[in-house]
């Protein structure tokens, strides 16, 4: 009997992390899942030895994680997939939350996936111990997953994303040749077809090392992820050149634009806030602002 979920994890030469991800794994209050682990060319035993009660997929030959991701959802059984990365985590309740919605909400047009909101946890690794530094909100303001909000940039990490195994037959799987951005660009194809539903919990943890070997990629290598967000952009807008129609590369374009407009204005009134509790500073410690509100209050209420 096929499982309701199945969790692929791809994971290279990281037992540390991988001990953590298996307790998240097992740990989940929904038990109606597989565990399948992709070893990416790493040592064999201890994945193996970690991961006993998954079903492990050693490749001999790493040829990136999104062929990594591919290997474990072409061997995927559940109705639902999600992508667990090794140095990622789940609340107990993430799986329970997620299959509980898409079950109870079958019934709604077009709806393909759903996410939870997240938590960004900033450790370090010092040796054999993981320490955490912080623990913030993530995506806690997003409310809803548009088309138009997620061409402007990625808007939840694969960790919170729980969604219909059958729609990759329909719209492909992970493009194994982008080296970064590759759930970027695997979810605006996602959303050009379906919905995806938003529960408004946290449950999901996306865990960011800003520094040292195991840095994330989305930290770790900010040129690249540059490069490979004008390259996906530039891709979608020539295929409209080459057709005349306008589509998904338009949109890109246009929420890119939206988006830097954005940047630039939050630097403008970061500026004038700056320049506000300057002056404010100013007025209070020379003995003006107390004068000025005493005048204000004159006029307002004028002595009989």
């Amino acid at each position: 009997m096929s499982p309701a979920v199945s969790i692929v994890t791809r994971t290279k030469d990281r037992p540390l992390f991988l001990k953590r991800a298996a307790e998240s794994v097992r740990g989940q209050r929904f038990t109606d899942w597989e565990w399948i682990v992709v070893n990416d060319a790493g040592a064999r035993e201890p994945v193996d030895q970690i991961a006993a009660s998954a079903r492990v997929i050693h490749r001999e030959r790493s040829t990136g994680m999104e062929a990594a991701s591919n290997a474990g959802l072409r061997e995927a059984r559940g109705e639902f997939v999600v992508i667990h990365d090794d140095d990622d985590t789940w609340y107990p309740e993430f799986l329970d939350e997620c299959v509980g919605f898409l079950r109870e909400n079958s019934a709604l047009a077009g709806l393909g996936g759903v996410i939870t909101h997240s938590e960004r946890v900033v450790e370090r690794v010092d040796g054999e111990r993981i320490f955490e530094h912080a623990r913030d909100a993530f995506n806690t303001w997003l409310d809803g997953v548009t088309l138009f909000r997620l061409a402007g940039h990625n808007l939840f990490p694969p960790i919170s994303f729980v969604y219909k195994r059958s729609i990759l037959d329909e719209i492909g799987y992970y493009r194994e040749d982008l080296p970064v951005l590759g759930d970027w660009e695997f979810n605006l194809r996602f959303v050009a077809k379906y919905e995806i539903a938003v529960i408004a919990k946290p449950l999901a943890c996306y865990h960011h090392r800003l520094t040292g070997a195991g840095a994330n990629s989305v930290v770790g290598s900010l040129d690249k992820h540059r490069y490979f967000d004008a390259r996906i952009r530039n891709e979608l807008l020539r295929g409209e050149l080459a057709t005349g129609a306008p589509g998904l590369g338009t949109l890109v374009g246009a929420a890119h634009g939206f988006e830097e407009l954005y940047k630039l204005v939050g630097k403008q009134r970061e500026t004038f806030f700056v320049y506000l509790k300057d002056k404010l500073y100013h007025l209070a410690t020379s003995g003006e602002l107390v004068t000025r509100i005493h005048e204000a209050y004159k006029r307002v209420w004028p002595r009989e």
